[in-house]
């Protein structure tokens, strides 16, 4: 087993990454499938699945929000009775994926039922969930305020060079 510790500086930046990243996908995903239904590649007339999934996707992507939303304030309050900092922040690196995870799944329900039907509309959804996810960009000072850290937390925090987290690699062979 490997442990990389990692400074505030790193830490955020890889957390910026990383949601750079999914975000970005979902917008590419949004961009081809655009490109594939305004150009005729897509062309399917399948009026009963579209009727279907008129229903069903909004209660998806509103599944998802909600999840999302939920499990993040679940996954929170237990983090905010941590008194490691180190843990803490291991911790809420994965209770950001895991949030992340719920918009990009009930995302990419919506772009495969917008492929299936050809419709547009479906499309919108998933713009929608690109919103969300620029909206909870994670920065400093959320997590500060998320995870209610004291004084001596947040200088830890703010303090490019601090050690806040710890990664344990296990190799797999």
């Amino acid at each position: 087993m490997e442990t990389t510790k990692q400074t505030s500086k790193e830490y955020f930046k890889t957390l910026l990454i990383l949601h750079l990243a999914l975000t970005i996908g979902l917008l590419f995903l949004g961009l081809i499938g655009f490109y594939f239904i305004f150009c005729g590649i897509m062309a399917n007339n399948m009026t009963d699945l579209n009727a279907i999934f008129l229903y069903i996707v909004p209660i998806i992507i509103l599944g998802g929000l909600f999840g999302s939303n939920w499990f993040y304030k679940n996954k929170l309050s237990g983090l905010k009775e941590e008194n490691d900092l180190k843990k803490k922040m291991a911790n809420y690196r994965g209770v950001l994926i895991a949030r992340y995870a719920f918009l990009e799944g009930s995302a990419f329900f919506a772009y495969v039922a917008a492929l299936l039907t050809s419709d547009i509309l479906f499309l919108a959804f998933v713009g929608l969930m690109i919103i969300f996810m620029i909206y909870w960009r994670p920065t400093k000072r959320s997590t500060i305020t998320d995870l209610e850290l004291n004084q001596q937390e947040i200088a830890i925090v703010e303090s490019p060079d601090s050690i806040i987290a710890e990664l344990t690699n296990t190799k797999r062979y």
